[in-house]
């Protein structure tokens, strides 16, 4: 029984990196290009999808608020994309490739 548990406390671990480096860099990479793009208020548009309007007149917390929301959605999204690599071999093989796909795929 110990044998059993040891594997799979090992894949575990193995997943959180991969999944906390592609989430910290996409979370990073994207609220930048965001803020670039359309202003530092960024946050509080993502925190106002919780909160509501009064978001945009909240202060510091909300801001920080809507970091968060954008960081916990970037370690989701590469959460899954982690589980479907497991099952979806190119996935692994051609990360890049499929990353930018799923990008334009987005845009549309």
């Amino acid at each position: 029984m110990i044998g059993d548990s040891a594997p799979s406390s090992s894949r575990k671990s193995n997943a959180l990196l991969p999944i906390a480096v592609g989430g910290l860099i996409a979370g990073a990479l994207d609220l930048t290009q965001a803020s670039i793009l359309f202003g530092w208020r960024v946050p509080l548009t993502i925190a106002a999808g919780l909160l509501g309007r009064g978001a945009f007149h909240g202060g510091i917390a909300t801001y920080f608020l809507g970091v968060l929301l954008h960081f916990f959605i970037a370690f989701s999204a590469a959460a899954v994309y982690y589980a479907a690599s497991r099952r979806l071999g190119f996935l692994k093989e051609h990360p890049w490739c499929a990353a930018c796909s799923m990008a334009r795929q987005l845009t549309r």
